[in-house]
Formats: C-alpha cells, structure tokens, sequence
C-alpha cells in the first residue's frame, strides 16, 4: 500500500487553487476592510471567520488534493464518498462562516450576481438542486463517467459544490439583509430535511450484495479491502457519516437558539413571561 500511495500525484493545480483562494481572501481584507467595513473601532474580520475560512480552504485540499483525490480514482469507492461529504457538508459552511458581511456585499455588488444567487438559494429551489444533484453524482453511468474523465470529475465536484454553497446560504449567509437565511427552528428542520434522500444511494450500497460501480472492481485492492466491502463502507459513510455531521450541527444550533431564548426571556424583552410578569395589571 505504501508502494502504490507514494506513486500518487501531489496535484499542483488544487493546491495553486488553495493558495489563490487565501490570496484573495486577505487580499481583500486588506485593501477593502477599513473602507467597507461599517465599524472603524472593530477588526473588519474577526478570528473566528479567519479560521473559518482557513479551515474551509484546508477541507477543500483535503477533498480534491493528495491523497484522496487518488485514492478515489483508482482503489476505494469510500474514498470517492469522503471526497462527496467534505464537499457537500463541511467547505461550503466553513467558506459561508468566513465572509464578513461587508466582503459579501462586495461580492455580490453586480446586480445580475444577486439575482442568480437570490434566486437559486431560495429554499425550495436550493434544496431539490442540491439533492438532485447529489443523487446524479452517485449514478453507475455518472461515477464510470467520473473515473474515466478527469474534466468530468471535476465538473462533477464543481456542481456538488455549488449546489451545496445555495442550499447552506439559508442556514449560513454572509449577507442575511441581500439573501435572508431561514429562522432558527427552519434551518433545524431544513438541515434534517437534507438527511433523509441521502438515504436511498447509501441504501443501495450499504445493503448490496453486487458491485454498484463495476469500474472499481478492476481496480487494484489496498489494504485486503474487497470491492464489495468498499462499496458496504461507502454506503455507511454516506449514511452515518453524513447524517453525524448534520446531526451534530442541528444539536449545535438547537442548544444555541435554547440559550438565546433564555437570554432573552431573563433580559425581560417584550412578550417574555419574565417581561409579562412585570407588567401593571
């Protein structure tokens, strides 16, 4: 195994990409920061959003870069899954969280950039795009397709991408007041939403007894990992892996709405009981 790892191509262009993409980044912190940025007492990006970003950059290397990408392409199936979760459940909100609103709106400064954006991160529409095209991704035809065509593969990934970046902006949105997230208890419901089609290919692998995608039983086996079980481990992967990552978020921001609602139920605000009880009779 060692062997046949140490043959596999370090992928300059997803690293140049990277390092372009955090290029950019401060680039635009930057020149543009203190001028847009509203509050001239405040860091125009906080530390968390830098980390944020950072992270997002370093989970879209992992996904498309040495040496998952390889291992995808030509020994594991679960490998090719991996590569599937990070980029439709972990870079997309780790990019989202680290724009400052003002970079957002910098972004989306063309009028005809807003609209498209506006319009396919609607909520209905985000969701049937990203799930359709999740299933599609995940097609024998497609996946043959993929590993055949390295530009296919990547306009693959790209699609993924995209759908998954519309489909978090209503739960993640640099810019709320130009495109307005769900409210809390909606994102909750939205993200679990996201769980459920999913469940059909991770079915179809988990629970298979024949090999889904026939390319990768010609592949050469690492590790005395038959295809068949690849395949049964991809299925779970997509399955628990996936729905651990949502799970885990949708508990993050339940017990932060939890808390919020607290908060403002002890600062007594307007229709609290805390504020009712206080009211004169």
């Amino acid at each position: 195994m060692g062997e046949a790892v140490g043959q596999m191509e370090m992928h300059l262009d997803v690293a140049l990409l990277c390092v372009a993409l955090l290029v950019a980044y401060f680039a635009l912190i930057r020149r543009y920061g203190m001028v847009l940025h509203p509050h001239p007492h405040d860091p125009p990006v906080r530390t968390k959003q830098v980390v944020a970003f950072v992270a997002g950059v370093l989970a879209f290397w992992l996904a498309d870069g040495w040496p998952l990408h390889d291992l995808a392409e030509r020994y594991w199936y679960s490998a090719h899954m991996v590569q599937h979760l990070l980029q439709a459940f972990v870079v997309p909100p780790l990019l989202l969280l680290g724009i400052p609103r003002w970079m957002g709106e910098l972004l989306l400064k063309p009028t005809w950039l807003l609209k498209a954006v506006r319009g396919l991160a609607r909520p209905l529409m985000a969701a049937l795009m990203f799930n359709g095209v999740l299933l599609w991704i995940h097609w024998p035809a497609v996946v043959g397709l993929m590993l055949r065509s390295e530009v296919f593969h990547a306009f693959g990934h790209f699609l993924l991408l995209g759908a998954a970046f519309f489909m978090w902006m209503n739960v993640v949105s640099p810019v709320p007041h130009l495109v307005k997230p769900l409210q809390p208890l909606a994102q909750m419901f939205y993200l679990f939403l996201m769980t459920l089609i999913p469940t059909i290919p991770s079915s179809f692998l988990t629970f298979g007894t024949t090999l889904l995608y026939p390319e990768y039983g010609d592949f050469p086996r690492l590790a005395g990992l038959s295809a068949i079980d690849d395949m049964q481990i991809a299925g779970l992967l997509m399955k628990v892996g996936g729905g651990f990552l949502l799970w885990g978020i949708i508990t993050t921001m339940y017990f932060k709405w939890a808390a919020a609602q607290e908060r403002a139920e002890r600062a007594g605000r307007p229709g609290s009981p805390m504020s009712d009880a206080h009211t004169p009779a």
